[in-house]
């Protein structure tokens, strides 16, 4: 049963006297160009199958090389420790086979960067979307640094730290442990060094402010604390220390990011304080 017209109104021609009114709404959205919530979900699917092939391609590559980088992701373990196991007949194989994946991962950091921009750039700007190149560059950089303070300065004060507590007991640490114990730190921190370019995302976006993040500091801190706590498999205090104040210090450091990513806001306000002063 249809509601009756009132008189003098007419139907659009492409309506039907009999449609509903979400019928209606659904083919005004199509006509606009915008993306359902299920093209949403296939085009997040087509994105994460280009980042994964892209991951297996550098994989393939880091194959060759699985040897040299096994050995540099254990170096700084066997220095503090000594000479690494194996219990196991396949741990060798394995552990090779994960050190191809994690230099697959540094390899093809640009190329997950690309799939995550392309999957939130249609619902940005013209503008915004000539940020690409930038905010692959400075996330590509930023995790390696991460990963580079975590390799050279974090990792092996916590390794050093550690070895000294049991130095009147024989070490015997397999290349299991060791490697899951180094990847997890240096995957963990390298991530962890996107912070930075993750609230300038949030900022832009009007989700975050400056102000807001400076309120929360004190739960930042215990947040800070409690990812150093997961990142790190000894729950001492001088290790969790080693990697949650930097990661407080890069919180810190989004703040001036967050204050830096909306100048026009900061113009309005002025303006309007000098606006209400005359």
């Amino acid at each position: 049963m249809t509601a009756p017209r009132e008189p003098g109104v007419d139907l659009p021609k492409d309506v039907l006297p009999g449609d509903s009114a979400s019928g209606g709404a659904a083919s005004d959205a199509d006509s606009t160009g915008e993306m359902t919530f299920l093209d949403h979900l296939v085009e997040l699917r087509r994105r994460l199958l280009w980042a994964c092939a892209g991951v297996l391609v550098g994989v393939g590559v880091c194959w060759a090389f699985s040897d040299a980088i096994l050995s540099f992701l254990l170096n700084p373990i066997e220095e503090a420790m000594g000479q690494l196991t194996v219990i196991r007949p396949a741990e060798a194989f394995m552990n090779k086979m994960k050190a191809a994946f994690v230099g697959g991962i540094f390899v093809s950091l640009p190329w997950l960067l690309y799939q995550a921009w392309a999957f939130v750039a249609p619902g940005l700007y013209v503008k915004e979307r000539r940020l690409f190149v930038p905010v692959v560059i400075v996330g590509s950089g930023l995790f390696v640094v991460g990963a580079g303070f975590c390799y050279y300065i974090a990792m092996p004060a916590a390794i050093d730290f550690l070895a000294n507590q049991g130095k009147q007991f024989e070490s015997n640490v397999t290349v299991d442990y060791a490697f899951s114990f180094a990847t997890k730190l240096i995957l963990g921190l390298g991530a962890v060094f996107e912070m930075p370019l993750f609230v300038f995302a949030l900022a832009r976006m009007r989700v975050v402010t400056a102000r807001w993040l400076f309120k929360k500091i004190e739960i930042a801190l215990f947040l800070c604390f409690l990812a150093a706590a997961i990142l790190t498999p000894t729950p001492d205090v001088m290790t969790m220390s080693i990697f949650a104040l930097p990661m407080f210090l890069l919180y810190l450091i989004s703040i001036v990011v967050a204050w830096a990513a909306r100048p026009r806001d900061r113009k309005k306000k002025s303006k309007a304080e000098e606006t209400g002063g005359k």
